[in-house]
């Protein structure tokens, strides 16, 4: 929806809402939607859930014998190549000034986000609302540094799974406990994209880039007043 565009003139060339902007600019509306991310960060998202999603299925079956479980294995592996190469593709081709900001975004945990994590238990069981967030809130920032740390993980021990086999029991086992964890990780993560009405909007952001104004500054008021 559009709404009349206001007096005050287009932002400054680079700013995120600048694609935008500019599409306005020849209409004489402002939209109401705002962009969250760029190509690049919506293609690391894909790749990765994707590639994720490949290998989870791949190695729930790997095990098995006989010229079923070599082609799994090799989807297995073949997936975990795609994840990396695709990944330090889009960093050295894509917007890497995006990447990064979005990286130290996700990376940092500050004042702020304690607060936001004191204020949990009272939002879930008072639906009191959550102190303001930034582009990310303190759940998404955990996430992303819980699913980093579980794919960390995960890379290592396979890499020795694949070089030794699984005759390592304890670290073939902490392949399967990280696996277990970021399932977990990623049945939230699809709850709060799909399936919750109030975080559901999000889900425009990584499909094309934009999200409702409205809704970003209700709850993200740090990054959109």
């Amino acid at each position: 929806m559009l709404v009349p565009r206001p007096e005050s003139p287009v932002g400054p060339r680079g700013s995120s809402l600048e694609p935008t902007r500019e599409r306005a600019w020849h209409t004489g509306l402002v939209p109401e939607r705002v962009q969250r991310f760029t190509v690049s960060e919506r293609a690391i998202h894909w790749i990765t859930a994707f590639a994720l999603f490949s290998l989870l299925g791949s190695g729930l079956v790997v095990g098995r014998r006989g010229t079923f479980h070599n082609v799994m294995y090799a989807w297995h592996l073949a997936s975990a190549g795609v994840l990396v190469c695709g990944i330090a593709l889009i960093v050295l081709a894509g917007n890497r000034r995006a990447l990064s900001r979005t990286a130290r975004e996700l990376r940092s945990l500050d004042e702020a986000d304690r607060k936001w994590l004191a204020a949990v238990p009272a939002h879930l069981l008072a639906h009191r609302t959550p102190p303001p967030a930034g582009r990310f809130n303190t759940g998404q920032k955990i996430n992303f540094l819980l699913v980093s740390v579980l794919l960390t993980a995960l890379f290592v021990s396979g890499v020795d799974t694949v070089i030794a086999g699984t005759h390592h029991n304890l670290i073939f086992g902490g392949h399967k406990l990280a696996t277990i964890a970021l399932c977990v990780l990623v049945a939230g993560h699809l709850y709060m994209a799909i399936v919750n009405s109030a975080t559901r909007p999000a889900l425009r952001g990584m499909l094309t880039g934009e999200v409702d104004r409205k809704w970003a500054r209700k709850h993200y008021p740090r990054w959109k007043r």
